[in-house]
């Protein structure tokens, strides 16, 4: 028992992941592998951190992420760790099984094939394999088998690599022998001898194999490709025979893949469920083998029966015997070192983590005939032990002696029967093996022999023969003949009427001639020859009497295949001709040659031969008879399809006149029809002339009459026109008007806050130059330091004063010494209290005539800077530069440098004209007052003088800090003032801002309402426009003398144009007048206009009034124009109208419909409503029906469709006006059933208004 042996292997970054910036994860030390969840952060100190490092051990741990590190692992390493073990278990006798496992692009491929010029474990293992083959051979230690196998699986389907194109691919089953184990039904094995010929499958296989492009990897691997090599080796062991049998399965498995990863789709999709179907089966077994492992090795714990899934997938049946079978078994785990694909690494370390606990049952596979040898020689072994034991007790007369030694010596002999058999059946096949021009290859459960050369194959009539005899027919001459000749001979043979050299085969670049020697009797096809004789492809030769072949020639056949694929003859007559010709050669060669079975030979042979060849000339005489039979049958359906075809024809040929006889019917009667339809036309037009010349006539007469009333209203219409226009004039002037006024007030208000803002500015400008001052002033100022400074002094010069009291008291009371000494004392402390004034002075002198020089240097920079920038703007003015921006920050850059300008020169004037003067002074007083201490510190009177200046210094010191405090305390109220008086400001400012997004708003309400008054007299315009426009067309039909009339109103439209554009001219000025520049620039605020807003709905619902009735009376009058052909207009008529006329627009506007008169003298049904029929309208939820509504009014008819909710409205409305309709029948609304046709044909005949128009009439 052995375990999987699991190996990791890392590669390097590929560019998609350097691309992502990807960071490496794996970490690699010994045969222990780490990764690292970069996403979980270290913890803090102290605190217990997130574990973000897994570990995991392995047999090996391979980093090949980079090739300049000492640690990188080469392919050569790989194979020395891994595939050395592999070639070690084959020779040993043991199966392996060598696979690796990873996601897609994680290095499979690479690892297992290798790349040109950096071979894999695969080609490495095949070339170690045969490398030590030509080892053992070249020292005859044994011999060697060697057979390969390719596959794939693709897409749960198994595919032959190796087979030929031909063939169907995808056929081959999976099949599981009891013993053997899943074996591939019809997979093709091929022997190699060599490791060019595995390179040369390998390469073929490769070729066959799928691949595609996916989002992770270029060339990604879409099967599981499996290369079996099934090596065989025999050899002498001590005199033992050994034959061993190993198959290594070298498996490269397609990578696991998100489909979001790789982007697949499509066919890359369906691929990728099914590799990673077969992986999850895979991972699910090594899972169950795991854990069948832990249980078998937990010995305490009740064991359980687990399933392993091996037949979920194709791919795990095939290599059930490698997962935890009858195999040494190495998986290599291939991770990618990138953090993008955590998860898929994680999840190979941990499948891999997995299989390391799978324990396999590996054994020697051994053939059953060495087995049986070797349990024969154990059985041997033990029978000489127990007669050398029987002989030691004196046992060797007795019966069990003696069946033991017969039982040794029948032993002995089987041992050695069967080494020879099985050394002489391998020598041969080793023979063959040898043969370059024989390629020996399975073909599904039978094997086939290739040869290359033309060759003949032996044909015995031996019925106890199992074997087949080949001999090449090589390049040149080969001869033919008995072993007893002269010379040798190439084929040897044996039988009646052979010479010793009986004949030549010659083999002249692919033509081979049969050559008898003299005498000799040689047949080809039956026919006895005697000069030499062109062998063709299938030929049956007879040498003798008894040694028959035939003869293949490889190159020959190949051309006759060609043939039969060209189509020229038919697989019928090929059949047959290949069946005579067979027959025919061996019925030749076996009738005319008596001798082939002699007077030896029993005769039920001969009596078998010609019953198979009349069983076989029957046969042929049978099936010639059918093809006679069919080919009869064929002629008579040809006969009975050509009787049947000109019965069709006579048919067509007779509905071809049936149809030229309807044409000519159908001729003559549309002459016929046109003849009638001729005289119709001709009847009609002398109809229509007659009516034309009566409605003449009757139009003549009416025409002078029409013509005084269309002058008359001709006139009155240029009399409405004019009044409306001049109402019109009046409404923009009053607009214009309105406008100017609120215009004025918005000015004065705007002007108003306007002047508040500048005083408001004025005096925060004024109350900011009061502070700049008082803050300058304030710079003169003591600091705080020099504050403390003067109170130090000043109590200073107190204790010194009080010092020169008291001792000018005690030199006033007594002239002793101590008084003197305390003076001196007193003056003493004085003049060091001035020498350090002085020299406190002399640093501040020093220190200001610094700061003079600095600023002065600073003035200086400012005025070059200042000039420089004043040139620069000089230079883009004179450009005239368009970018106005770039000049204004030019502008303010120049005010900034003169502000910082006017500042330093203020301080350098400050410090030159004050300061600086001040110290001077203050330092020449204390000097003077220095060297008068010093003239008098003698005397009493330099006493009284030191008092004094001490007195006089005290009152200086004091005037200063008075002077100090009460300056600070003006600057801070003036401070409080300013910040009250912004503070002021910016409310005022606030509620500036509002007064004018005020102002703003009220003007831009302004602006829209008279935008609206100007849309609502355009309108007004264009409705008059359209009436002129109706009125001028309806003239222009009826008569052609009103153009005079139509110019005066096109002149009245573009006066009126003119004044609407002159409105919205001054409307423009006017807000532009109105506005401020920010407002131009910022935007268009309008006002709104209360007083319009109240004015304007009065005249907008007048004038509408008034346009809507002149519409109403225009249409009216041309329908009265109209229908006065037939009944001219009464004069009562034309008073009511102007009447009408004179009426309020808003009565006229409800009344002008009913107060119309219906002319309908001689007309029994003046109105007429009906409902002829329904339609069905919408689709789905909006299916419903609608009724035509056809109406009629005198002569003039409208169709129009409604649904039956809108009479229902049309009802309610006019039972609410006419009491009477309430007894009329209305069909009611239905929740349900309002699609059926049967309610819609029952409303249709009570939905008619007839009645209703007659009711309503009536009332």
């Amino acid at each position: 028992m052995a375990s999987v042996r699991v190996a990791v292997r890392v590669r390097p970054m590929n560019r998609r992941e350097k691309d992502l910036s990807s960071r490496c994860i794996i970490r690699m030390e010994g045969s222990k592998t780490s990764i690292v969840n970069l996403k979980i952060a270290d913890g803090f100190p102290g605190e217990p951190a997130k574990e973000n490092t897994k570990t995991f051990t392995y047999d090996f741990s391979y980093d090949s992420t980079d090739r300049q590190s000492s640690a990188f692992t080469s392919q050569e390493k790989v194979f020395e760790d891994l595939g050395s073990d592999v070639l070690k278990a084959a020779f040993d006798g043991y199966n392996a099984c060598v696979f690796a496992y990873g996601q897609t692009g994680s290095g499979k491929s690479y690892t297992m094939m290798g790349a040109p010029g950096d071979a894999g474990l695969i080609p490495r293992i095949c070339e170690g394999l045969f490398s030590r083959i030509s080892d053992s051979s070249g020292c005859d230690e044994a011999s060697f088998r060697t057979e390969v196998s390719y596959l794939e699986i693709y897409n749960e389907r198994v595919r032959d690599l190796l087979r030929r194109k031909s063939t169907q691919t995808y056929n081959l089953r999976v099949r599981e022998h009891p013993k053997d184990g899943p074996y591939v039904e019809d997979l093709s094995k091929h022997l190699v001898l060599n490791y060019s010929d595995v390179e040369e499958l390998m390469e073929a296989g490769n070729i066959n194999r799928t691949t595609a492009s996916t989002g992770m990897n270029d060339v990604s691997s879409r099967s599981h490709a499996i290369f079996t090599i099934n090596f065989t080796q025999a050899k002498f062991d001590a005199e033992m025979p050994s034959e061993t049998i190993s198959k290594i399965h070298l498996v490269d498995l397609a990578g696991s893949e998100r489909a979001d990863a790789t982007g697949a789709t499509g066919v890359r999709l369906k691929e990728g469920g099914n590799i990673n179907k077969s992986l999850v089966t895979l991972g699910n077994v090594i899972s169950a083998l795991a854990d069948m492992a832990q249980d078998a090795a937990n010995a305490s714990l009740k064991k359980k029966s687990a399933f392993v899934p091996y037949r979920d997938s194709v791919l795990t049946w095939l290599l059930k015997d490698s997962l935890g079978g009858n195999s040494k078994t190495i998986m290599i785990a291939t991770i990618s070192p990138a953090d993008v694909n955590y998860g898929e690494t994680l999840s190979t370390l941990r499948y891999a983590n997995r299989a390391k606990n799978i324990i396999n049952k590996p054994t020697v596979n051994e053939d059953a005939n060495v087995r049986l040898i070797r349990e024969l020689q154990a059985e041997i072994a033990r029978l000489k032990a127990l007669l050398i034991q029987g002989n030691q007790i004196a046992l060797l007369d007795s019966p069990t002696a003696l069946s033991m030694e017969e039982k040794l010596h029948q032993n002995e002999a089987r041992v050695l029967e069967l080494t020879k058999e099985w050394t002489n059946k391998w020598n041969e096949t080793q023979s063959i093996l040898k043969e370059e021009t024989l390629a020996l290859r399975k073909e599904g459960i039978g094997v086939v022999l290739d040869s290359e050369l033309p060759h003949l194959i032996g044909i015995d009539d031996d019925l106890l023969s199992t074997g087949i005899i080949l001999y090449h027919l090589k390049e040149g001459q080969t001869f033919v003949g008995r072993e007893d000749a002269s010379t040798e001979q190439d084929i040897v043979l044996h039988g009646l009427d052979l010479e010793s050299e009986h004949c030549v085969f010659e083999n002249q670049s692919g033509t081979v001639t049969l050559v008898p020697l003299a005498g000799a009797q040689c047949s080809v096809n039956g026919v006895q020859v005697t000069e030499p004789t062109q062998l063709n492809q299938g030929a049956v030769i007879l040498l003798g009497r008894t040694n028959m072949f035939r003869f293949n020639h490889p190159k020959e056949a190949a051309r006759l295949r060609e043939k039969r694929k060209s189509g020229l003859l038919s697989s019928l007559s090929l059949s047959m001709t290949d069946l005579s010709r067979s027959c025919e050669n061996l019925s030749t060669v076996m009738l005319y040659n008596p001798g082939l079975f002699g007077a030896k030979a029993p005769v039920f042979l001969r009596l078998e031969f010609e019953r198979q060849q009349r069983e076989e000339l029957e046969k042929l005489e049978m099936k010639r008879r059918l093809i006679t039979e069919m080919e009869a049958k064929q002629q008579s359906e040809k006969a009975e399809l050509e009787r049947l075809q000109q019965e069709v024809e006579s048919q067509r040929k007779e509905s071809e006149k049936v149809q030229q006889r309807i044409l000519r019917q159908e001729e003559s009667l549309r002459h016929r029809s046109q003849d009638i339809e001729s005289r119709l036309r001709d009847f009609l037009a002398k109809k229509e002339l007659f009516e034309e010349e009566k409605r003449s006539e009757i139009w003549s007469s009416r025409k002078l009459q029409q013509e005084d009333e269309s002058e008359e209203e001709q006139e009155r219409r240029r009399q409405h026109e004019a009044a409306e226009q001049r109402e019109i004039y009046r409404e923009l002037e009053r607009l214009n008007k309105e406008r100017e006024e609120q215009r004025l007030r918005l000015d004065t208000e705007r002007r108003r806050l306007e002047e508040q803002e500048r005083e408001q500015l004025s005096l925060v400008g004024k109350l900011e130059e009061q502070l700049r001052e008082k803050k300058e002033a304030a710079s003169t100022l003591l600091t705080r330091e020099d504050t403390q400074h003067l109170e130090e002094e000043q109590h200073t010069l107190a204790d010194i004063r009080g010092a020169l009291l008291r001792a000018k008291e005690a030199a006033a009371r007594t002239d002793g010494e101590g008084a003197c000494e305390e003076a001196r004392s007193a003056q003493t402390r004085y003049r060091e209290f001035k020498a350090a004034q002085m020299k406190e002075l002399g640093q501040m002198e020093e220190g200001l005539q610094q700061q003079r020089e600095r600023l002065q240097q600073e003035v200086a920079a400012e005025r070059t800077t200042l000039l420089v920038l004043s040139q620069s703007l000089k230079e883009l003015q004179e450009k005239g530069l368009q970018d106005a921006t770039t000049v204004c920050q030019e502008e303010q850059l120049l005010r900034q440098a003169e502000e910082r300008l006017n500042f330093k020169e203020r301080q350098l004037a400050d410090l030159e004209d004050s300061l600086l003067p001040a110290v001077a002074e203050e330092k020449l007083r204390a000097m003077e007052v220095l060297q008068q201490s010093g003239d008098n510190h003698q005397s009493s009177l330099g006493l009284d003088n030191t008092l004094y200046q001490v007195e006089k210094e005290l009152e200086d010191k004091e005037e200063r800090l008075s002077l100090h405090w009460s300056s600070a305390q003006q600057l801070q109220q003036l401070q409080e003032t300013y910040e009250f008086t912004a503070n002021v400001a910016r409310q005022e400012e606030k509620v500036r801002r509002k007064e004018k997004e005020i102002l703003e708003s009220r003007e831009k309400q302004q602006r829209e309402a008279m935008e609206q008054a100007v849309s609502r007299l355009e309108r007004r315009h264009s409705a008059l426009r359209r009436s002129i426009s109706l009125e001028v067309e309806e003239e222009e039909e009826e008569r052609h003398e009103s153009s005079a009339s139509r110019t005066g109103g096109e002149v009245d439209q573009q006066r009126l144009e003119r004044e609407i554009q002159k409105l919205r001219q001054r409307i423009s000025e006017g807000d532009d007048r109105g506005r401020t520049p920010e407002e131009k620039t910022g935007g268009s605020p309008v006002s709104h206009m209360q007083t319009l807003n109240s004015l304007l709905p009065l005249s907008d619902d007048r004038i509408n009034a008034y346009i809507e009735e002149e519409v109403q009376r225009r249409l009216r009058r041309m329908n009265l124009l109209k229908g006065g052909r037939d009944n001219p207009p009464s004069p009562e008529s034309v008073k009511k109208d102007e009447e009408l006329q004179r009426r309020n627009p808003r009565r006229l506007k409800h009344e002008c419909v009913a107060s119309r008169p219906v002319r309908c003298h001689g007309v029994q049904e003046p109105i007429k409503v009906v409902i002829p029929r329904y339609v069905l309208r919408g689709q789905g939820k909006d299916e419903h029906f609608e009724f035509e509504v056809k109406m009629t009014v005198m002569d003039e008819t409208w169709t129009v469709f409604r649904r039956y909710s809108r009479f229902r409205e049309m009802h309610k409305a006019l039972r609410l006006k006419h009491p009477e309709l309430l007894t009329l029948e209305f069909p009611p609304k239905m929740l349900f059933g309002n699609r059926d046709e049967r309610l819609v044909a029952e409303r249709r005949g009570l939905l008619e208004v007839r009645s209703r128009v007659t009711s309503c009439s009536i009332s």
